[in-house]
């Protein structure tokens, strides 16, 4: 899991866990694109393509990877996890 940070921007109709962090600058990507923000997932999950920020962005009860319940603590989450892959 990733330790949420106060300069990570939330969204309120997307998924709880999801985070941007808006860049400053002229960072580039290594296809020599400008970057404007990096997306991050506190349960370690980030969107790699459009299609699955889109899926983030949209689901604001469970998270569309695992289809877990937003409203259990980052404890619990942790715990479900440890007991899925035992």
């Amino acid at each position: 899991m990733i330790r949420d940070e106060a300069r990570f921007r939330r969204h309120k109709g997307a998924c709880p866990y999801y985070r941007e962090n808006w860049v400053q600058g002229d960072e580039k990507t290594p296809q020599g694109e400008i970057l404007l923000y990096e997306v991050y997932c506190l349960k370690g999950w980030p969107p790699t393509s459009t299609g699955e920020q889109d899926a983030c962005m949209c689901a604001t009860r469970r998270c569309w990877r695992n289809n877990e319940d937003h409203r259990i603590t980052p404890e619990e989450s942790a715990a479900l996890s440890a007991s899925r892959s035992a």
